[in-house]
């Protein structure tokens, strides 16, 4: 195979500087490197800038006309020898992915939020560990690439896979806490989509910069103050009079039911009936699309019943997160305690001491659930109900404090002193 770059007189002060690729049977392409040079300080002898004082790119586009002629010569090798048809525009397909360039139809190969739009598109497509992507993970992969077009916008520049790298991951961590005043375990969700979809594009065989993998490029977390609710709470709130309304008496029943099955607020709502006979809930979650199967709490048998063997009709997220709090706080929860809550102005959650009542949202159901039955049942048991798949997620999800660890320590000692207690009673009677 020969390589051959030149130039070609014109009118022009700046002339184009050529490539020519070929061999005496199997292909002869010519096509423009893209650099340009002065027809003057070009050699075609030496196929190279000439060295001329005053023309500062001199090395630069030497360097990358040599690095080029490799890249070209190498591709080939591959190519023709994996048996890949060498078309017209192979040469030019070569400069362009040499340099970085491509069509509009081809920003993907060399722009993450092209990549990632392309990626969403396809995303209901896609399969994750054999079932299908959730609705909820392809809208926060919506709402990460939102994340990457405001920080372009905000640093007026476009990303292309190469940059994100650990000077990305720094000052996308300092748009995100200064300017978007967005918390850590949010940041966290979006740096666990980046680190994703870079080893989606590595497998494409893209040039992704591997930084990446690097230790410091990790998704960062905070520890949550998110609250659960006891079981004295729950029963408190379950017998608590509602007859006066009936929207807080609904609220309150849908509530128990969130309560009693670990549920996320997707799922219980959307429950159609449930057969009090066969004496569970058997359902496939929406966010995972996990079997799950639910023994009925008796306080469930109990509204249902209440009900002439119906459920609660189901009303909007946003109206069960507002009632749930009247339906607390007339249960007497008002307790202050250390939590986080949406201020209305910012639009950002803020920690500080609140009523426990203001605090209350429907992902307390799940968390209350996971809580309250921990130490009681294997924790293999309460996640097949749960769905957390490790239990490193489960630990990190429940709400246990040390104080309620140290209380069943205690409590564990203080039967074991009790059994061993009796036992020493039967060997003196005996």
């Amino acid at each position: 195979m020969r390589v051959r770059f030149f130039v070609t007189k014109g009118k022009a002060e700046y002339v184009s500087i050529y490539m020519r690729f070929w061999d005496s049977i199997r292909i002869d392409q010519k096509a423009k490197t893209g650099m340009i040079v002065k027809y003057d300080y070009f050699s075609n002898a030496k196929q190279l800038v000439k060295a001329k004082a005053d023309y500062k790119q001199k090395d630069f586009v030497n360097q990358n006309l040599r690095a080029l002629r490799s890249h070209v010569i190498e591709n080939y090798n591959v190519d023709f020898n994996s048996k890949k048809h060498i078309g017209k525009k192979w040469l030019k397909m070569q400069i362009d992915d040499y340099f970085g360039r491509a069509n509009h139809d081809e920003l993907y190969k060399i722009y993450l939020d092209a990549w990632v739009q392309r990626f969403i598109e396809e995303a209901p497509k896609r399969l994750h560990k054999g079932k299908p992507i959730a609705r909820r993970t392809i809208q926060h992969y919506q709402t990460t690439l939102n994340k990457i077009v405001a920080f372009q916008d905000h640093n007026k520049t476009r990303l292309r896979f190469e940059d994100i790298g650990l000077k990305f991951y720094r000052d996308f961590l300092d748009y995100c806490r200064s300017v978007e005043k967005l918390n850590d375990n949010t940041i966290g969700g979006y740096i666990g989509n980046f680190k994703m979809w870079c080893r989606n594009i590595e497998l494409e065989g893209l040039p992704v910069n591997q930084q990446y993998k690097h230790s410091e490029f990790m998704a960062i977390s905070n520890k949550t103050s998110d609250v659960y609710l006891t079981e004295s709470e729950i029963n408190a709130i379950y017998e608590q009079d509602f007859s006066s309304s009936v929207r807080l008496d609904n609220a309150r029943d849908l509530f128990v039911i969130g309560l009693r099955t670990g549920l996320r607020i997707s799922d219980f709502l959307r429950l159609k009936e449930i057969d009090i006979k066969k004496g569970y809930i058997q359902i496939e979650t929406a966010k995972t699309g996990e079997p799950v199967i639910i023994p009925l709490h008796h306080q469930i048998k109990a509204i249902i019943e209440k009900n002439g063997g119906k459920l609660p009709y189901s009303i909007s997220d946003q109206r069960f997160n507002l009632y749930i709090k009247e339906v607390c706080q007339m249960a007497g929860i008002t307790e202050k305690v250390e939590g986080a809550k949406m201020n209305p102005e910012t639009k950002r959650k803020e920690s500080g001491i609140y009523p426990k009542f203001e605090l209350v949202s429907s992902h307390i159901c799940r968390r209350s659930f996971a809580t309250n039955l921990y130490g009681k049942l294997p924790n293999m048991n309460i996640m097949a109900i749960t769905g957390h798949r490790t239990e490193s997620q489960f630990l990190k999800y429940i709400k246990i404090t040390k104080k309620e660890h140290a209380e069943m320590l205690r409590k564990h000692w203080a039967k074991e002193e009790k059994e061993q207690g009796y036992n020493n009673i039967l060997t003196a009677i005996k």
